[in-house]
This record gives C-alpha cells, structure tokens and sequence, in this order.
C-alpha cells in the first residue's frame, strides 16, 4: 500500500489507494466484501476526522474581502456575492455577522435593481441580528425599493421563474422494451417530439460552485442563498430546498461535508462516488425506516424484481431499482481489467463506508441499534459497481437521471439529448419513431 504521507498528495487519493490496494493484491479480488473489509486498516487513509466550525471572525474577514471585491468590480458582483455568501455559511447562527452578510447582499441586489432579492434579505438581515444602530441604513433602503416597485407597477424585471416541481414529464406511450431493458413507445411518434424531461434524481456540485449553486437542485438564483446551520459547506435556494436536501442526504452529511470533500477529490469524475453515496442515503432511509422490509426486499429476487420497471415506481423507490437492474457477477479471472476493477470497486466501498458511514457519529449510533445493519456495506457496494450510470459530462455538476439512463446508446440514434439550464435532462426525437421502436441516443462514452 501507498504509504499516507504519498496518498495525502495524490490529486485524486482515494482513487489511488484503491488502485494501490489493487496492485498490491496483483489484482485478484477478496472472496467477499467482508473479507475486503476485515483487511481495511483506518491507517490506510492519512486524513483525521475533521470539520470546519462556523466562525465570527472569519465571517467578518470574507465579508470584508466581498466589500474589496465589490468596489472593485461594481458591475460585475458574482465575485463579491460568492464571498458574501461564504461569509454568512460560515457566520455563527445567532451573531450579527449573519445579519450583516445579508445587509451586504441587499445592497448588491438593490443597485442591480433585483428588488423581490433586495427585500427578502432586508428582511433577513433584520432578523440575523444587525445592528440595531444600523437599521435606519437598511429601512431607509426598504423605502426607497418599495418607491421603485411603486413606479413600476410592482414588478421585479430580473426575477427568474420557478422551476417546475415535478421530478421527470414523460411522454405516456413510453413503455420498458420487451426484453426489460432500454425504453419504447407504444405508438408511433413524430420528428421533434419531446418525449423525456427529467430533473437530476441526485446531483453533486463541483466544490468551487458551493457559494454560487443551489447543493440541492443546482440553481444560481442569483447568488440569493441560504446557509446550512450546522456546517459551513453548503448553500440552498429556498427554504423548500434545503429541507428536501435534509431529508434525503444532509442528515447523514452534515456532519462529515469536509471529510467528503478529501474522500471524493480529484478529476471531475470521482464525484461519481458521492453521488453514489447520495444514492447510498436513500437505502439508508428506506432501511432505517423498516430494516426487516428492506433486507426482504433486496434479498429475495421475486421481490427486487417488482422494481425493474421505473415506470412503476415511486422516486423513494429508484435505489431499488438499481439493485433490482444491476446484478452482481463474478469477475472474468482471464481479464485482468475485470479484476482490478473488482478490487478497485471492493476497497472503495469499503473505504466510504469506514469515512461516510462509521465515522459519522450521529449516523453510526443510529445504524448499530438495528440488526441487520451489517448488510449496508454490501448495498453501497452494488451501488459502487453502477458508478459509470452517473453523468460527469455537465460543466460544474455531476448528476444522476434514472430514466435517461435507462436509453440505450446507439451510434445511429433516433433521439438526442441535452441538458438545459435547469439542469434536466431533455430528450427529443430526431426522426419519426414507429409503434414499438426504442427510443435511443447517442453513444459518447
């Protein structure tokens, strides 16, 4: 094994542990996951557990730099915003520093004439804690927005729409194929017909996109962002958002955003892993919610494969869709490539579960009170081997579409697909497709 002062300065360590792991082993697979996880060592990954605490005083030193950035470069103040932004994810929740980061926003917003921004963090910053000497600054402000709202009939020119609330539109003639795989129509379809519109079932940002997206759905939103209020890494566009984010994945990551960001670093693509884990935290939740249902579940095949077909299912019910689509198999022992990808895939799931899972307090107490819970790393390891499902392509974000991956590749395809500014995934038709045809698109991996 690499030695951790090595692994430590690797671009991409948790990558090239395993790779080492593989090497080590000369490429032959553990007989077992168990096997796999009794010969891990902690030792093996050199980070210590840690987690950047809220902080006054750097919140004051970011809002700072966000005031340099802005009088610099008052026409161009993504800048400044992002590092506002970071101000308050890192300003203690109850100090005034959250409310000046807010007073600060409104300002940007209200010389860009992005009134509906302005006053909704007016309002926030009056209930952050701002000074109260400073107040008459923020309701002078108030006044003289609601003026410019008055003299144009209430309007705010710069407000983007909703984004629509449904996870996935598509078309009602689509249908699984005949052999359980791919997608078909089960009437004829015409050139340039929209048949696929779906939001990420689960994406992840690119670090550097913290302070400036959404961690829930991806949305800029203008900078307008909240902060968690128990870590300093993330940022959501509504209220609405960072609970469906708590929900589904904050809870169990909350606690170790900063070891996440050591344990998936590296080339765009090792983010594949963490939205995998985000994969992993539904089974979690479906597990803790009935462990004895959900062990009947992905044990019994007659079971699992009630969730083959996705057009059945629920979205809480996607994790066992991939169980129920992705076998597990055994390696070739001819093909090497085969087998160090088996090694590979066997250390990084245990790897994620020692870092994510074991070493997460508040989630580890939880998870020993219930038998059974000794079958999870098992299920993060199938979920390991479905990594290449994930999509990295996009600029800034690696996100996961269920039924866009269900699509076969082709290199002579009828449909092409796209992803807009909202982040979904869009499929159109590029020629007329007959009753019972797949739907197919290009091949580009």
């Amino acid at each position: 094994m690499l030695r951790p002062e090595v692994v430590e300065k690797l671009e991409c360590p948790s990558v090239g542990l395993a790779t080492s792991w593989a090497i080590g082993r000369r490429s032959v697979p553990c007989e077992s996951l168990a096997e796999c996880q009794s010969l891990f060592k902690r030792q093996y990954w050199p980070f210590p557990k840690a987690k950047i605490g809220k902080s006054s005083s750097k919140a004051a030193k970011l809002r700072e730099q966000g005031n340099a950035a802005y009088k610099q470069s008052p026409d161009d103040p993504a800048k400044a915003l992002e590092l506002y932004n970071q101000s308050i994810a890192m300003a203690e929740e109850g100090s005034a520093d959250l409310g000046l980061g807010y007073a600060n926003r409104s300002a940007v917003y209200f010389n860009r004439k992005l009134y509906r921004e302005c006053l909704q963090n007016i309002e926030l910053a009056r209930r952050h804690n701002y000074p109260t000497e400073m107040r008459p600054k923020l309701a002078a402000r108030e006044q003289r927005v609601r003026e410019q709202l008055k003299e144009t009939g209430g309007s705010n020119a710069a407000a983007k729409p909703n984004a629509p609330t449904r996870h996935c539109s598509i078309k009602a003639c689509l249908e699984v194929g005949e052999d359980g795989e791919g997608i078909r129509t089960n009437r004829s379809l015409e050139d340039g017909a929209k048949v696929l519109v779906e939001k990420p079932f689960v994406l992840v940002l690119e670090a550097e996109l913290a302070y400036q997206r959404c961690d829930f759905c991806g949305a800029t939103n203008e900078h307008n962002l909240r902060p968690c209020t128990g870590c300093t890494g993330v940022m959501y566009c509504s209220e609405e958002c960072q609970e469906q984010s708590y929900q589904r994945y904050h809870q169990f990551e909350c606690e170790i955003v900063d070891d996440l960001q050591l344990l998936f670093r590296g080339p765009k693509p090792t983010r594949m892993f963490h939205v995998v884990l985000r994969l992993f935290w539904h089974a979690v939740l479906l597990f803790l919610e009935d462990p004895e249902a959900f062990l009947r579940r992905v044990e019994t095949p007659a079971e699992l494969e009630q969730y083959r077909d996705p057009f059945a299912l629920e979205p809480t019910d996607y994790v066992l869709h991939q169980l129920a689509i992705y076998k597990d198999r055994e390696p070739n022992p001819e093909d090497s490539k085969d087998m160090t990808g088996r090694c590979v895939t066997q250390f990084m799931a245990i790897l994620m579960y020692a870092i994510a899972v074991k070493e997460n307090v508040s989630l580890w107490s939880r998870l020993q009170a219930v038998e059974g819970s000794e079958k999870l790393p098992h299920i993060l390891f199938r979920l390991v081997q479905r990594v290449a499902a994930m999509d990295h392509k996009m600029e800034g974000v690696t996100c996961f579409y269920p039924f866009t991956r269900r699509l076969r590749r082709s290199s002579t395809p009828n449909a092409k697909q796209s992803v807009d500014e909202q982040l979904q995934s869009v499929v159109v038709l590029t020629g007329p497709v007959a009753e019972g045809q797949e739907i197919t698109i290009l091949d580009e991996e």
